[in-house]
C-alpha cells in the first residue's frame, strides 16, 4: 500500500473592477475602500457561475481586506453557495502599498526621473513611504505558506485534493507566481492579471506546477445554466 502524498491547488483571484480601475488617472494602492463598479459586480457574477458550472470545492477561502475583493468574494460565494462565514479575510493579502503617492495622479508621481528609476530598481523600487513588489512578495508568500503548508497536511491526512481560493490584487498574484516560477523578477510586471481572472499553482509530488494563469475566459463566452 502506497503512502498518500499531499495534493494541494492555490487558487489566486483577482477582484473585479474598481473604481480605481475605472478612473486610472490616480495611484489607488491599497486604498481600503475603493468599491466595485457596476461592471466590476457583474464580472464577480459571472466568476461565480464559473466557479459553480465548474463544480470547484474550496477547503480554504481567503480574503484581502480591501472593499473590492471582499465585495468580488461575496458575490461569487453567495453564487457557489459557499458558506461566507468561513472566509478569512486578512491585510497580509492587501495590494501593494503606494504610500504616500495613494490618491495622487499618476503623472504627477510618474515623472522621467521616476521611470527610470523604477527600470533600473525593477522590484526593489517602492513609492515614498511604500512598499516595493519585493517586500509585497515576502508578507504574501509568508502568509500563504502557513495555509499551503496545514492544506498539504489536510491533503495527506484524508488522501484526497484539497484546494485554497485567494480573492486578491493584480500585483500580489504576479508577485506569488514570479516567487513560485522563480523566474526573472524584473519581466514580473509582464505577467498579466485580468478583472476576476484565475490563476492556479499545483503543488504535489513532482513539487510546483503552473495550471493557469491569468484565466478569464467567464467573461467571454457564456456558461450555461445549471
Amino acid at each position: 500500500m502506497t503512502n498518500p502524498i499531499a495534493r494541494v491547488h492555490l487558487y489566486l483571484i483577482r477582484h473585479g473592477q474598481s473604481e480605481a480601475n475605472l478612473a486610472s488617472t490616480y495611484i489607488c494602492g491599497q486604498n481600503i475602500s475603493c468599491p466595485l463598479t457596476p461592471l466590476g459586480k457583474e464580472q464577480a457574477v459571472l466568476l461565480g457561475k464559473r466557479l459553480k458550472y465548474e463544480n470547484m470545492k474550496y477547503d480554504h477561502l481567503l480574503c484581502s481586506t480591501a472593499v473590492r475583493a471582499k465585495q468580488t468574494a461575496d458575490i461569487a460565494l453567495e453564487i457557489t453557495n459557499n458558506d461566507p462565514s468561513k472566509l478569512i479575510t486578512s491585510n497580509a493579502l492587501l495590494e501593494q502599498s503606494q504610500g504616500s503617492w495613494e490618491g495622487l495622479n499618476r503623472r504627477e508621481c510618474y515623472t522621467d526621473e521616476i521611470m527610470q528609476k523604477m527600470d533600473k530598481l525593477h522590484v526593489d523600487f517602492r513609492a515614498p513611504d511604500g512598499e516595493s513588489i519585493r517586500m509585497l512578495q515576502k508578507r504574501a508568500i509568508e502568509f500563504l505558506k502557513l495555509y499551503i503548508e496545514q492544506a498539504e497536511q489536510q491533503s495527506i491526512k484524508e488522501n484526497r485534493e484539497v484546494s485554497i481560493v485567494v480573492f486578491t490584487h493584480g500585483n500580489l498574484i504576479r508577485a506569488v507566481l514570479q516567487h513560485y516560477l522563480q523566474s526573472d523578477p524584473k519581466y514580473t510586471w509582464l505577467i498579466k492579471q485580468n478583472n476576476t481572472a484565475i490563476s492556479e499553482i499545483l503543488f504535489n509530488e513532482h513539487g510546483m506546477a503552473l495550471a493557469k494563469v491569468n484565466d478569464s475566459a467567464h467573461l467571454i463566452f457564456l456558461i450555461p445554466e445549471s
